[in-house]
């Protein structure tokens, strides 16, 4: 049992003309290995074995010892105040950056604690009446602790001009990785080696910025998500709206102000563009308090709509048509089809010489169509189209939406709008139709259609006589 007491208040001795490490790992490192640094010196009396016919021996610890062994020994809590063990509590329960001034303070705080009362104390031990206890004597020795070739004074000047910056920046860098990998499991997310977004990081999650330092990177995977997931809807949809006019599908009214893989995956596009923008874009918006996407994100916004009317006047000049790839058999039956219609016969020859019409009525059917479609009513249109609106101004035919966060309602457009945004509908014609009418156009056409009439006619002139001669039984003869 003595035995055991002893191991208890002295683990092991060390010695203290050592300096302490530079470099730490951690915050937390800095903080373990200061609070385990020797730098108080007690002797220790502990009851020893008492042997028959002898003095009760009592066995001497004397050394160094260090915070961590004050504070968690109970047998020194009479050298260390409560307001001392609190900032102790507070210290060890919050390793942040700011924890090193404490550290230093601390490191004084315990010496002034134990210098300026008792220096020696009794640990009563409790006993039986027949096993009286024995108690240990604890003294605090000021010249061996202050004449040190290394003292308490030195080391808190050592911790204090301690550099943190790269501790803090690895800290960041290890935070940012584990959120990263958290999100990523709850997505079921399959990445890349790398933790960020962009081509220009690391492997160890780390960019440079505009003056050449390599600091966390911006976006780190996982951020697609979690950036957002805290986000009011109201927030979200202004969100997705800038989203859909740089080129993301649009999502439909029912997912409105909820962030869903649509727009994470889109997001992670953005962040690699502004990560790897060559004018540090994510940098600048950092130092402006903006999120480090948005220049991105406006650019995005300015291509996509400088593409959109550039394709339209593409398209308007006939520049985007392509000629649809139509077989010799199509041809023929397109225009046998077509001149059944318009009971005529087509030779050998018409086929040849009305060939290019049934090629551009294909062409021109497809073009009627993808117009019709481009003029129908899209979720793009809708959600562009939909605006923040006070109730009281709902006109007719919108349809109000709260969101949550909103104070005013999300109003939709009326169908008229939209369709008046849209312009004018085009109509839609097959290809037989537009080769039927291109035909009925040809003057040839149009002379055996006449001759084919006023065959038609002798035919009805003739079959009129001849009911006339039998009603009059002159048809025999």
């Amino acid at each position: 049992m003595e035995d055991d007491l002893i191991d208890e208040l002295l683990p092991e001795e060390e010695g203290t003309t050592e300096e302490p490490k530079k470099t730490y790992a951690s915050i937390a490192e800095l903080i373990s290995q200061s609070f385990a640094q020797p730098l108080y010196f007690f002797t220790v009396e502990t009851p020893g074995p008492v042997y028959l016919g002898t003095k009760e021996a009592r066995g001497v610890i004397e050394k160094h010892w260090s915070i961590q062994e004050v504070m968690e020994n109970t047998d020194f809590s009479e050298f260390i105040s409560d307001d001392t063990r609190a900032k102790y509590a507070d210290i060890v329960a919050n390793p942040n950056v700011d924890a090193q001034a404490k550290v230093v303070e601390l490191i004084t705080d315990v010496y002034d604690d134990i210098s300026t009362g008792k220096k020696q104390y009794t640990v009563e031990a409790e006993g039986t009446f027949t096993q009286p206890g024995k108690d240990t004597i604890i003294t605090f020795d000021e010249g061996k602790t202050t004449g040190a070739t290394f003292s308490y004074k030195d080391f808190a000047e050592g911790v204090e001009n301690t550099s943190t910056e790269e501790i803090v920046l690895a800290e960041e860098v290890q935070e940012k990785s584990e959120t990263a990998q958290e999100i990523q499991a709850a997505q079921g997310a399959i990445r890349t080696s790398h933790p960020t977004w962009g081509y220009k990081t690391t492997k160890d999650g780390l960019i440079q910025n505009s003056t050449g330092e390599f600091v966390p990177a911006p976006f780190w995977k996982g951020n697609e998500y979690s950036m957002f997931s805290d986000m009011d809807p109201s927030e979200v949809f202004a969100l997705q709206q800038k989203m859909v006019r740089a080129g993301m599908k649009a999502p439909t009214v029912e997912q409105y102000g909820q962030w869903s893989d649509t727009e994470a995956n889109f997001m992670s596009a953005v962040f690699i563009k502004a990560a790897d923008d060559t004018d540090f874009s994510w940098e600048k918006d950092t130092a402006a308090g903006l999120p480090a996407y948005t220049t991105a994100l406006q650019e995005l916004m300015d291509e996509v709509g400088q593409t959109e009317d550039f394709i339209k006047l593409l398209n308007e000049a006939n520049y985007l048509q392509s000629e649809p790839n139509v077989s010799p058999a199509q041809i023929q039956q397109l225009l046998d089809q077509a001149a059944a219609g318009l009971g005529i016969t087509l030779t050998a020859q018409n086929l040849v010489d009305y060939g290019n019409l049934a090629v551009q009525a294909y062409g021109q059917a497809a073009a009627l169509e993808k117009d019709f479609q481009g003029s129908l009513i899209t979720d793009r249109d809708v959600i562009l189209g939909t605006t923040y609106k006070d109730i009281r101004a709902v006109g007719e035919g919108e349809f109000p939406r709260y969101l949550k966060g909103a104070s005013v309602p999300l109003v939709l457009p009326s169908y008229e709008y939209l369709m008046g945004q849209k312009g004018p509908q085009p109509e839609v014609k097959s290809a037989l139709e537009i080769v039927t009418e291109a035909l009925e156009a040809r003057p040839e056409i149009q002379q055996q259609q006449a001759a084919n009439e006023d065959l038609q006619d002798i035919k009805y002139s003739t079959n009129l006589f001849e009911a006339s001669m039998g009603a009059i039984e002159l048809g025999d003869n």
